[in-house]
C-alpha cells in the first residue's frame, strides 16, 4: 500500500509529530508509549532491505545501496496496511535514469518538517555528541549523510540544510504537506489539525487537543526518563531535550551563527526565517 512519508533534516521535529499522531490515532487517558510510536526508523534497517531486496547492503558500494532504494522503498511500502507513516531523513533525490528514490506508486503523501537551522545546529549537536562547530561546518556540506558508519543502518544523503529543504520543496512528482516546528509549538490546534486533514483523517478536535496534551515535551521527557527511548543515539546524553523554539541564541556564537546565515539566509527568508 501506498504510506505517508515524515520527512525531515534531522532534529527538525520529526519524532514529535509522531507522537502527536500516534496519540490521535490511539486516543486514551494516558499518552502512548514513547516506544511505541507510529512511523519508526524502518527505513534505514539493514537487515529489512536484505529480506524484501534479496541482498545485503553490506555487499554494494554506497551507490548501489542508493540503486536499490527505489525498490526498497516500494516493497516496504507493500508491506504496511493502508494510511501508515514511515520515518526519512532522506534528501529527496532523483536517480541518473530518472527514477526518484521516493516512488510516486509507493508514496499517499509526504509531511515534510522544517525547523529553524540554528535551533537544528544545537539540537543536533547534543544529539551526535558533538561540537557545535563541527555541525555547523555538517550543516553546510553537501556530502553530508547519516548512518555511513552505523552498523545495521543505511545511509540517508543529506546534503546541506538548504539542499534538502530546497529539494522538497521544488520536487513536483509527490503531493507533500509542509510543517514548520514553530508553528507546531505556538499553534499546535491549527497546525497539527491541518496535518491530520492532510492524511486523510476527520478531524476531531477533541482527540486533537488529548494529542496535544499527550504529546508535551515534558511528558516525552518524563517518559524517556522513565522508561528509556529505544531510538536515542547512544552517544546523546537525551532525545528529547527542551523543544523551544529560538534555544540557538543562548548556545550558539555570532561566528557559528554568521556562518549558518550565510549558507542558509536565502532558503529562511522562503520560510519565515527572518533572523
Amino acid at each position: 500500500m501506498a504510506v505517508f512519508w515524515l520527512v525531515s533534516y534531522p532534529k527538525s521535529g520529526n519524532t514529535w509529530l509522531r507522537a502527536l499522531l500516534t496519540n490521535y490515532l490511539r486516543p486514551a487517558d494516558a499518552p502512548v508509549s514513547i516506544n511505541d510510536l507510529v512511523g519508526g526508523p524502518s527505513i534505514v534497517r539493514r537487515d529489512l532491505f536484505a529480506d524484501l531486496v534479496g541482498v545485503d547492503s553490506a555487499d554494494l558500494a554506497p551507490d548501489e545501496v542508493r540503486a536499490h532504494l527505489p525498490l526498497f522503498h516500494d516493497l516496504l511500502a507493500g508491506e504496511l496496511p493502508a494510511r501508515s507513516f514511515v520515518k526519512a531523513h532522506h534528501a529527496y533525490a532523483v536517480l541518473a535514469d530518472g527514477t526518484p528514490i521516493f516512488p510516486k506508486v509507493a508514496t499517499a503523501g509526504v509531511v515534510y518538517v522544517v525547523r529553524h537551522p540554528l535551533d537544528v545546529a544545537v539540537s543536533y549537536a547534543s544529539a551526535a555528541g558533538a561540537t557545535l562547530d563541527r555541525i555547523v561546518d555538517w550543516m553546510n556540506d553537501p556530502a553530508a549523510a547519516e548512518g555511513m558508519n552505523g552498523a545495521g543502518v543505511l545511509p540517508q544523503a543529506l546534503g546541506t540544510w538548504s539542499e534538502h529543504v530546497r529539494g522538497w520543496l521544488q520536487q513536483r512528482r509527490l503531493s507533500m504537506h509542509l510543517v514548520r516546528y514553530e508553528d507546531l509549538a505556538t499553534n499546535p490546534v491549527e497546525t497539527f489539525s491541518a496535518v491530520v486533514r492532510y492524511v486523510g483523517l476527520e478531524v476531531d478536535a477533541e482527540r486533537v487537543r488529548q494529542a496535544i496534551c499527550h504529546s508535551t515535551f515534558e511528558r516525552l521527557r518524563s517518559q524517556e526518563a522513565a522508561t528509556g527511548f529505544r531510538e536515542k543515539p547512544p552517544m546523546a546524553p537525551v532525545f528529547f531535550r527542551a523543544g523551544k523554539a529560538g534555544a540557538w541564541r543562548a548556545s550558539l556564537d555570532q561566528a557559528q551563527a554568521r556562518k549558518l546565515l550565510a549558507a542558509h539566509g536565502q532558503t529562511m527568508q522562503r520560510l519565515g526565517y527572518s533572523d
